[in-house]
């Protein structure tokens, strides 16, 4: 068979249904060779909007993401994708066409050769875990296995395998074998003396607190998660890739953490005297710049941090109990020696968890009720709530629509809060919510876009149509990049390059529903806070895509519960102090 064959063969052997990407002379034999054994090609109009389509595909379905793309160009344009994949823990194989290997020496069409000979791969080197170029097809019984198991296993994450497009139509003489290269890993077990320690610190807390982030979903614990923390009673955080694992409205959940997490959250983790984390990475948004004064204090708060990867205990805090370990392997271990104590566990009462919970959503109230125009986004987030399915998966994208709805959206199921945690890409959310759509075809699935990021990612409109993938599209229409406009207003005195107008200053945009009549897509557009209610259950009832544009406010900041530590320096906006050439080095620094 061909090498392209033998590639499509090993994917289908490995459980591969789906296979995203767009096409190319270069990788078009792959393409092919996957109709031929029955993986469904799904075809985008641009190389990112696959790449993230493949991303939440994996997450809402956890079955492999596959991508695979055009030599140069098409890897390039697919990198943003990768780099989010990578970042926030998506195992991925990421195919890219070549020139053809003959070639390589000389200067061939749209090859990369600046300081190595077809060395496009080294793009990706940084961000992947493996990456092969295969010269010869004889050399792919080899690197497939290795690839499948790389990207899967130990902390998940992209693989790239570079292949040149005259070796997709060599001969390779056996069969594939992936299976019985790739057993299934059992899952991996925790140290008994470390979980043995665990409990004991946290039957001796007086005030416990679970924190969990997105290594329970990688690890589908959610079930053990919640297991554990009714067995405690003790109250549970998460970080934004997190939200879901724990259903929000559960009394014991307090939202998530950092910058802009809930209040009841960063109060409580900050004043607890154990902490038990599991399957996160301590991410700078999610614990408010690290600085110990807004969300978590460790030392003196002991620290039980639990990760698959070994690299990532004590990475960021110091811990009191480190267990290498998969999570729901580890919490069925805790919860089984904790069963077996029945010593009482000492809890921060809940009577206490309620009243903070409570004067959270207090402080709330006044923006989600806003009766002002433009619509306060706050007030579209609350209308949205009221509509949507409790299992609907809501992808989000950058600004008031990821780190708002991070917030004051409530996830009361896992996998329904899809966003890019990591890289935060602006234009995420459209080819995130075909991918989502793939993966889960019975739920509803709502892109939360602004104007800025629907623009830079209109081709996802054409694929939903192609594909018939119904999503609901809700645009945050502010006529800005209005978290950008909010820094260079608030420490420049600045709207520069922000706002979007014509050359007489008048706002501009597109009119977005007759764009999306141009695409086929039903539309609606809404400007009055009384009519939300009404337009929101018509977007969520329409049987085909849908896009409801809101006219929202560019001018309100999200609530900073949390800290972000760049307004340490950006506090100094334009001051003439940076350019005073009789400021000494020193004198600066010590002013700062």
């Amino acid at each position: 068979m061909t090498g392209a064959m033998f590639i499509a063969k090993c994917l289908k052997q490995d459980g591969v249904e789906k296979v995203f990407g767009q096409c190319g002379h270069t990788n078009y034999a792959l393409i092919d060779s996957c109709e031929r054994v029955g993986i469904e090609y799904v075809s985008f109009r641009h190389e990112q909007l696959a790449a993230h389509a493949a991303d939440a595909y994996f997450r809402v379905s956890h079955k492999l993401a596959v991508l695979n793309v055009h030599l140069s160009p098409g890897m390039t344009n697919a990198l943003t994708g990768v780099i989010t994949a990578a970042a926030d823990s998506t195992p991925m194989v990421v195919f890219s066409g070549n020139t053809p290997s003959y070639h390589h020496a000389k200067e061939p069409h749209q090859g990369i050769r600046f300081h190595a000979d077809a060395s496009q791969g080294d793009i990706y080197r940084p961000f992947c875990k493996r990456v092969w170029r295969v010269d010869d097809a004889k050399f792919l019984p080899d690197v497939m296995p290795r690839a499948l198991n790389v990207s899967q296993t130990g902390r998940p994450g992209p693989v790239l395998i570079d292949v040149p497009m005259d070796v997709f139509s060599q001969q390779v003489s056996v069969e594939p074998v992936i299976l019985e290269r790739r057993p299934n890993y059992p899952r991996v077990g925790p140290e008994s003396e470390g979980v043995a320690a665990a409990v004991s610190l946290l039957l001796n807390a007086k005030k416990p607190v679970v924190f969990a982030g997105n290594g329970i979903l990688l690890s589908e614990a959610c079930d053990e998660l919640r297991q554990l923390v009714e067995l405690m009673n003790i109250p549970i955080a998460t970080t934004l890739m997190g939200k879901g694992v724990f259903p929000e409205t559960h009394p014991l959940a307090l939202g998530m953490t950092g910058i802009w997490g809930s209040r009841a959250a960063n109060e409580t983790t900050l004043e607890a005297d154990v902490i038990l984390a599991i399957g996160t990475a301590f991410g700078e948004a999610d614990c408010s710049s690290w600085d110990t004064k807004y969300t978590f204090s460790i030392p003196p708060t002991r620290l039980i941090q639990i990760d698959i990867d070994p690299q990532e205990i004590g990475k960021i805090y110091p811990v009191a109990v480190g267990i290498v370990g998969d999570a729901k392997a580890t919490l069925k271990e805790l919860i089984r020696q904790l069963q077996e104590s029945k010593r009482a566990v000492s809890t921060i009462a809940l009577p206490a968890v309620a009243e903070r919970k409570a004067s959270w959503e207090k402080e709330l109230v006044e923006t989600q009720q806003d009766e002002n125009k433009p619509i306060h986004p706050a007030r579209l987030l609350k209308e949205l709530i009221k509509v949507l399915p409790e299992d609907a998966i809501v992808v989000s994208d950058v600004g008031w629509n990821k780190n708002g709805a991070g917030q004051q959206l409530l996830s009361v199921k896992p996998s329904t809060f899809i966003t890019s945690g990591g890289m935060a890409v602006m234009g995420f959310s459209p080819g995130a919510a075909v991918g989502a759509k793939i993966g889960a075809p019975d739920k509803k699935v709502v892109c939360l876009i602004g104007d800025g990021g629907l623009l830079s990612a209109l081709g996802a409109l054409a694929t939903v149509v192609e594909l018939g993938t119904p999503v609901v599209f809700v645009l945050f229409n502010n006529f800005c990049y209005s978290t950008i406009r909010t820094v260079g207003v608030t420490y420049f005195n600045n709207s520069y390059g922000t706002e979007f107008t014509t050359p007489d200053g008048k706002p501009y945009n597109p009119d977005f529903p007759l764009l999306a009549k141009a695409f086929g897509i039903e539309s609606a557009l809404v400007e009055e806070p009384a009519d939300l209610s009404a337009a929101l259950e018509i977007a969520m009832g329409a049987k085909s895509s849908y896009l409801l544009e809101v006219r929202t406010r560019g001018d309100v900041p999200m609530p900073r519960t949390g800290y972000w530590d760049i307004a340490d320096f950006l506090q100094w906006g334009n001051e003439s102090i940076y350019d005073a050439s009789d400021v000494k080095v020193d004198e600066l620094l010590e002013s700062t």
